[in-house]
């Protein structure tokens, strides 16, 4: 083999094992750095994870929801959210995927900032974060977890607008817990740390978590979240237009 053959082959290998280290350092960085999917994304695969998955605790599959890949959630932590709430403008969305009601809300919710170009939704999982209580034999409530830190502090926060929370017994007796609860879904309007309307649950009429909407139970539910977010936008507008 003459002289330019081994130079030729030598440049070669030496290209080859070049690639080979950049590859492995390439998997390696992105094994410890990965590339994280986006909120709305998160949110889209959150919700829709459970499409025709069956919750164990009732034997019925959890509503199906269509979440759009361009949707604005936002994901926001506890204490970013009692930050929100002493200052903040926009919306915040509470609630969880394994929630049946939430899985009935979230089409119209996000419908709703679609239609008035809203922008963000500041959403927040608060089966993560709220406590958890119970009655025992007695009838006297009974810590099974506790909420952490900011789910206190949030709901000191809305403590004007949230209403009490009841247990039922097993005579089917509601029992004052001496406290408030943020249910799911609850969404809010806020301006400056100043709330401007909250809505609990869907409709009135909807008696059941996986009793799905009628066409006129969702335009309702709808026209309930689109004037909470033409009121917020009006709200702003008169401030800053």
């Amino acid at each position: 083999m003459d002289q330019n053959k081994r130079i030729l082959l030598f440049i070669v290998a030496g290209l080859m094992t070049l690639a080979m280290m950049l590859g492995v350092m390439a998997i390696r960085e992105n094994e410890e750095n990965p590339i994280l999917p986006s909120d709305a994304m998160k949110f889209k695969e959150e919700y829709e994870s459970l499409n025709g998955v069956m919750n164990e605790n009732n034997k019925m599959n959890y509503p199906e929801v269509i979440v759009n890949e361009k949707n604005p959630i936002v994901y926001k932590t506890d204490d970013e959210i009692v930050s929100f709430l002493e200052n903040g403008t926009g919306v915040i969305y509470f609630g969880f995927s394994d929630c049946p009601w939430c899985r009935s809300a979230v089409p119209m919710l996000l419908r709703a900032a679609e239609s008035t170009n809203l922008g963000e939704i500041n959403y927040v999982n608060i089966k993560e974060i709220r406590d958890e209580l119970d009655l025992d034999d007695n009838d006297q409530v009974v810590v099974k977890k506790e909420g952490t830190r900011a789910y206190q502090e949030i709901l000191k926060k809305l403590d004007e607008v949230l209403e009490p929370y009841y247990l039922t017994n097993k005579s089917q007796k509601k029992i004052d817990t001496k406290k408030t609860r943020l249910y799911a879904p609850t969404v809010i309007t806020i301006r400056e740390g100043k709330i401007l309307d909250l809505h609990v649950d869907t409709v009135e009429t909807q008696k059941s978590g996986y009793q799905t909407l009628s066409q006129k139970e969702q335009e309702e539910l709808f026209q309930i979240y689109q004037n909470m977010f033409l009121e917020l936008l009006n709200s702003s507008c008169d401030e800053s237009c």
